[in-house]
């Protein structure tokens, strides 16, 4: 549905039913605009609530950031956005919608049957903040004749109207300080329901505690709701006639998962976007403990990303012991350890059961040797407590790849031994090392090596860019997710310099893609738990301040 078509159906129910005396007669008095308050029309049986915010103050804070080149492309976006919303008409959204239009929420309504395909059903709910402006909107609708052929439908003592044009139909009714709207006439008859008595989502016990709950974020402008996960992910495989049907297994392990509320704002460094899960701590069998972070000084300041976390082992029988229940998954490991076999390793104990303590995977950009084309390499450190199995497990790999052409010699980089793996003709391409008596790295790419032993550069930890993105996130985690997007963009720019030929089209794509990009200083990533049954995920994208073109 077409922003303009939304209003124009939306405040016809207004302006036919006679203006001010019918919102009189709806008991419209004050404004509660927020999902609490929207919950209170929304059917029980929605499976997922979308809450967008209209506060133009919460959106400039956007202001304050971008480049001139993203600003200008933004400002021509949303000039180019306004002419087409409004072409032929004279409305403005300043002067005709900002002064009555509150929050907009978007609630997804179950399938009608259980055969329908892409069938779920959308409410939108409005709140009106002002019913006069909305009045004057509605009458300037009226004589501009655009309100399209209307018909009245008494349900439970109110009135929905039906408002067609040459294109669809639509069905919408004012319940008191609210709008609701759906291209079906059912979620119009159900948000009805709700207003006059039966279960609505604000009427749900636990679901309104989810509701009416602040996120915790500055400047928010978008909040989505899930009350019941289970039933979403029901829904969305069953309205996807690609994806195969859930397994009993898996739909057993989806029932730990209770509800999802996530939120995006907007404070002093960028955007902050964070989602919070309440769980059955019985249904998570990995105990996670805070991750130490010792691991992050391994890597020299240059990472343009990295990926850190604790306890792969612990993950591994989790998964392994969820298989006994699943089937298709206890297949998947099967096959996964008779490939293992062939290469006489034990996926538990000669992968998996050594990696019991921190990990990071870390991307670091490279002009030299076998992967100079991709313009980067990557590490992966592993600590452990039995160093002696993960040694054999390499030793036993470093077999296998002497049976097939690659050379596997011995090097000595700033006083400590390592092994490289060297293809003939090409150059080294993996290399391994213990960086301390627990503590093993695996490089891929030939200078990795060095630049994990030589210490040429201050450790990533001490970084300035890593730290201004981290310190905004709680300290106390599962682990970072952290990309450097000014030493990512050089890698991409790179890239595609010398490998994706310029047409006149791609061109303004891709400009497009780097201003938003170049905007970008950093993204950084965390989880953390605040008890046994509230799981946390946060997440910051750090913006260029704005800056004024010359």
């Amino acid at each position: 549905m077409s922003f303009k078509k939304f209003l124009i159906i939306g405040t016809t129910l207004v302006a036919v039913g006679g203006g001010a005396a019918y919102l009189y007669a709806q008991g419209f008095w004050g404004v509660v605009d927020t999902p609490a308050a929207s919950a209170k029309v929304i059917p029980d049986e929605a499976v997922m609530v979308g809450f967008i915010s209209t506060d133009p103050q919460a959106w400039m804070q956007l202001q304050k950031f971008g480049t001139p080149e993203l600003q200008t492309l933004v400002n021509q976006s949303l000039d180019d956005l306004q002419a087409e919303t409004f072409k032929d008409s004279q409305i403005s959204y300043e002067k005709d919608l900002e002064p009555w239009l509150g929050n907009v929420t978007v609630a997804v309504l179950p399938s009608t049957s259980p055969e329908a395909v892409d069938d779920s059903q959308i409410l939108t709910v409005v709140t009106i903040k002002n019913k006069f402006n909305l009045l004057k909107f509605a009458s300037q609708l009226k004589r501009e004749e655009k309100l399209g052929k209307t018909q009245e439908i008494d349900y439970n003592g109110l009135t929905i109207l039906e408002t067609t044009d040459a294109e669809k139909t639509f069905y919408s009714a004012v319940l008191r300080q609210h709008l609701v709207i759906s291209e079906d006439v059912k979620p119009v008859q159900l948000a009805i329901d709700s207003f006059k008595g039966k279960p609505s989502l604000a009427s749900q016990g636990d679901v309104a505690k989810l509701f009416s709950q602040d996120i915790d974020i500055l400047n928010p402008i978008v909040k989505f709701y899930i009350p019941d996960y289970t039933a979403f992910v029901q829904e969305m495989v069953a309205n996807n006639p690609e994806v195969a049907p859930l397994p009993p297994a898996t739909l057993e392990q989806l029932q730990g998962f209770k509800s999802v509320k996530m939120g995006m704002g907007i404070d002093d460094v960028g955007i902050r976007l964070k989602t919070i899960a309440n769980v059955e701590p019985s249904a998570i069998q990995v105990e996670f403990k805070p991750n130490p972070g010792q691991i992050i000084s391994q890597f020299p300041a240059s990472t343009m990303m990295l990926l850190t976390g604790n306890g792969i082992s612990q993950g591994w029988d989790a998964i392994a012991e969820s298989a006994q229940t699943d089937p298709q998954l206890q297949q998947g490991l099967n096959s996964l350890r008779s490939a293992a076999n062939r290469i006489n390793l034990d996926v538990d104990n000669d992968i998996f059961g050594w990696m019991d303590g921190e990990f990071a995977l870390g991307v670091i950009p490279s002009t030299e040797g076998i992967l100079a084309p991709v313009g980067f390499g990557g590490v992966i450190v592993f600590q452990t407590s039995d160093r002696a199995t993960a040694q054999a497990t390499l030793t036993q790999l470093d077999t296998l790849a002497q049976q097939n052409t690659i050379q596997v010699l011995p090097r000595t980089v700033q006083g400590q031994s390592v092994t490289e793996w060297t293809i003939p003709g090409q150059g080294t391409w993996l290399g391994y090392g213990w960086l301390d008596q627990n503590t093993l790295f695996i490089a891929i790419g030939e200078p990795m090596v060095e630049k994990m032993l030589a210490k040429t550069e201050p450790s990533l930890d001490q970084s300035e860019s890593f730290t201004a993105v981290t310190e905004n996130l709680p300290q106390s985690n599962n682990g970072y997710f952290y990309l450097d997007m000014d030493k990512t963009m050089t890698v991409v720019n790179g890239f595609l310099e010398n490998t994706i030929p310029e047409t006149p089209d791609s061109s303004s794509d891709t400009q497009t893609a780097l201003a938003i990009l170049n905007s970008v200083q950093g993204i950084g990533g965390t989880a953390t738990h605040e008890n046994p049954s509230t799981h946390i995920f946060e997440m910051i994208v750090r913006l260029e301040p704005k800056t004024i073109n010359r």
